[in-house]
């Protein structure tokens, strides 16, 4: 760990309110945007980023520094989501997205770099987007955080582990898991063009 962070850490375990707000700043739009590929809705990672923050500002001073600061905020964040989503399905509501237009769909995959791509191949590249973004929202809630904190977060194996207190077996079987799940969503989409 940095010396500067190991610095941040212990002024904000002493109250500092100018650490407590560094970190904040610092950490703020990630957590916003985990809460969103995670959620699929900006309410709810709104809700996700203050609730992560309201339990770091009440647990900075229990902070062991075992792990980084930021692994320690994404876990956090990640248990947040996940409590939403497990409340989600108990409540019933749909995990679909009405909103097709919304940031958080256009978010989920840069499937297409093409400029030079026809009218005919940008509209199959937005239904796979689409599908995507379905199948994402679609996966259950330990396959979903899995694979958005690596295949989007781009976090390490290792990294997700620590952040969701899982083994390294379980991560890579949960994202192989995840990632076959997708494959068949997408597998549907070209069956139905066939």
């Amino acid at each position: 760990m940095e010396m500067k962070e190991k610095e941040l850490i212990k002024k904000a375990q002493q109250g500092d309110q100018q650490a407590l707000a560094s970190i904040v700043t610092q950490y703020e739009r990630l957590v916003f945007n985990l809460g969103l590929k995670l959620l699929g809705n900006e309410e709810e990672a709104e809700c996700v980023l203050q609730e992560t923050f309201l339990k770091v500002l009440q647990s900075i001073k229990k902070f062991k520094a075992q792990s980084s600061l930021s692994t320690w905020i994404y876990r956090i964040a990640t248990n947040q989501a996940l409590m939403r989503l497990r409340n989600r399905k108990r409540q019933f509501v749909s995990l679909d997205n009405d909103d097709n237009d919304s940031q958080s769909q256009k978010d989920y995959s840069k499937l297409s770099q093409s400029l030079d791509a026809s009218p005919l191949d940008n509209l199959m590249n937005e239904e796979l987007k689409e599908k995507m973004a379905e199948g994402i929202e679609l996966l259950p809630p330990k396959y979903k955080s899995v694979f958005v904190l690596k295949d989007i977060e781009d976090l390490s194996l290792k990294e997700i582990g620590e952040m969701l207190d899982m083994s390294l077996p379980a991560v890579k079987s949960n994202l192989h898991r995840a990632r076959l799940f997708l494959r068949e969503q997408l597998a549907e989409l070209f069956d139905e063009r066939a």
